[in-house]
């Protein structure tokens, strides 16, 4: 185990200086990927590493790379980080934590003035929340062959602004094409976004894998008409047609219980106009499950719900499944590390799996990956009160810094 200590204060700091930069009247973040406000949270970022003698490299997507050198220059490098982007209602830990766990990871090091014998590199994806631009874990998933480039810059936001036209906006894509780096491994620290190790008292979650999620966009095409004189027997209304599908996407979630999610996050509605039954509405939803095949059955309860509500409601209902993530299981070999980093510290640990999507998730299939939680208070997150304290905060990073040296090896 190491000598070397995070500082809890500086760490804690860190995370209310950055949560000062798209902050909302409820205490939360709201740093849309790409936004004026995603770019400034990364300039302090930048500015901090800049601190420590650390050049910012980014690729054509904005994945952003801080690598300190090691000894042995030919050496693969141990990476580490999480995001900086958040939902419009996000609290002050999510994604942001990992980030800000390696950066004082890296300021301890500076400190202390002891160098690692392998290279080591922070890292800050692009575009993880996904509720700007989908698919969430952008960044991740073009770096790792899951998805064209080309594909993700031509992707555009609701209001129709392209990925490339945000980037240009910003001035934030660099010059090379998103691609594995000379990495022996990578760790993402994270928030658990769960009441799990907080209703067992535990210290650190240990992220052996994830579920299996998959993601739809569904459009509901009816028939526009006026909402008085159109009688009920005649109305071929979207809006109410999405209605019900919102509630099947619930009963499917509930029925798949244990180890089953499903949720309707975004919707959008045409005319949206008052007096008018509506003519398309388009829905986001997803489906998750720890087994495959039981995702795989919720999927199908899902487009069987979906036929009959349409020949029932004479309405024309798509189903894009556009993305799928999961099962992974992460590197054996660095859960093992990192439980025994904790183990030496005296903290208490439990192997999780995950049910959201993360970076680490893509990254695994180029790369060694494996994540960490800390707990969540009251297992609220993805809202203004998400909160974990600074003695969780520091623990998160102090097994990451352990963890690190003794991948990297020191030099001194």
């Amino acid at each position: 185990m190491s000598s070397l200590s995070v500082n809890a204060q500086r760490l804690w700091n860190a995370h209310m200086r950055m949560a000062e930069i798209g902050a909302t009247p409820e205490g939360g973040s709201n740093r849309p990927a790409l936004s004026a406000e995603d770019a400034e949270a990364r300039a302090l970022l930048r500015q901090w590493c800049a601190e420590l003698g650390l050049a910012e490299e980014r690729d054509a997507l904005a994945n952003s790379f801080y690598r300190r050198p090691g000894t042995n220059a030919s050496a693969p490098a141990i990476a580490f980080g999480s995001h900086l982007d958040t939902v419009p209602t996000g609290g002050r830990f999510d994604g942001i934590f990992g980030v800000l766990a390696g950066l004082e990871v890296l300021r301890t090091l500076h400190e202390a003035g002891l160098a690692t014998h392998a290279p080591l590199e922070l890292v800050n994806w692009t575009n993880e929340e996904g509720t700007r631009f989908r698919p969430a874990m952008m960044g991740s998933r073009v770096h790792a062959g899951h998805l064209p480039l080309a594909e993700a810059l031509a992707t555009a936001d609701d209001a129709g602004t392209t990925v490339a036209q945000a980037l240009a906006a910003t001035n934030l894509a660099g010059p090379t094409p998103p691609a594995p780096r000379h990495w022996a491994c990578l760790i993402e620290p994270h928030i658990e976004q769960g009441p799990i190790l907080e209703a067992n008292h535990q210290d650190i979650g240990i992220v052996t894998g994830t579920v299996q999620a998959r993601y739809f966009l569904v459009t509901v095409t009816g028939e526009p008409s006026h909402a008085g004189p159109t009688t009920m027997d005649r109305r071929r209304d979207s809006l109410s047609g999405a209605a019900e599908i919102i509630l099947a996407v619930e009963r499917i979630g509930r029925a798949g219980e244990p180890g089953g999610r499903s949720s309707t996050t975004w919707i959008m509605n045409s005319p949206n106009a008052r007096g008018a039954n509506s003519a398309i509405t388009r829905l986001h939803c997803d489906v998750r499950h720890e087994s495959p095949a039981r995702a795989a059955e919720m999927q199908a309860e899902l487009e069987a719900a979906l036929a009959e509500i349409a020949t029932r409601r004479s309405l024309k209902i798509e189903i894009d499944p556009y993305t799928t993530f999961g099962p992974v299981t992460f590197d054996p070999a660095l859960c093992a590390r990192l439980r025994n980093s904790a183990a030496a510290r005296q903290l208490s640990t439990r192997d999780m799996t995950a049910v959201a999507g993360h970076d680490a998730v893509m990254a695994a299939a180029v790369v060694p990956s494996a994540m960490l939680f800390i707990p969540s208070v009251g297992g609220i997150t993805h809202n203004p009160g998400e909160y974990s304290t600074q003695a969780q905060l520091a623990h998160g990073a102090q097994v990451l810094l352990d963890t690190i040296l003794d991948l990297a090896g020191t030099a001194n």
